[in-house]
């Protein structure tokens, strides 16, 4: 009985020391290694979005032969057609935003020459009763 009274002892006095180490420990993590950023985090991120986005409240109870969605679809290539458009309607922009400028420098290069005109008088038509 007087061996397992010291072993118990004993095991108090490991666990008060264990926790005076925990402490101390504390400023070990800081000084201790540091994991680098991930470079995975952010697709994972963005593919857990993508879930919640697209099929987190979708009912799929229903569709045993996984056949397409033509919603999913529908909105896949409006993004694509949207994008192509843009590309063109800039340049068209661009083409018009040209064609006004041409116009306006015109337009300054006329009035210019109007301001130089002599000063003849129209004859105007008489009036006669």
């Amino acid at each position: 009985k007087g061996k397992k009274k010291k072993e118990k002892k004993d095991k108090k006095k490991k666990k008060g020391k264990k926790k005076g180490k925990k402490g101390d420990g504390g400023g070990d993590e800081e000084e201790g290694f540091k994991l680098a950023p991930s470079a995975f985090l952010p697709a994972v991120v963005e593919s857990s979005q993508q879930y919640d986005d697209v099929w987190k409240y979708r009912d799929e109870a229903d569709n045993f032969q996984q056949k397409y969605d033509a919603e999913i679809i529908k909105e896949q290539k409006r993004g694509e057609v949207e994008s192509e458009i843009r590309v063109q309607v800039d340049d068209l922009m661009r083409q018009e935003l040209k064609n006004l400028k041409a116009a306006i420098e015109r337009d300054k290069g006329k009035k210019g020459k109007k301001g130089k005109k002599s000063g003849k008088k129209k004859k105007g038509k008489k009036k006669g009763k």
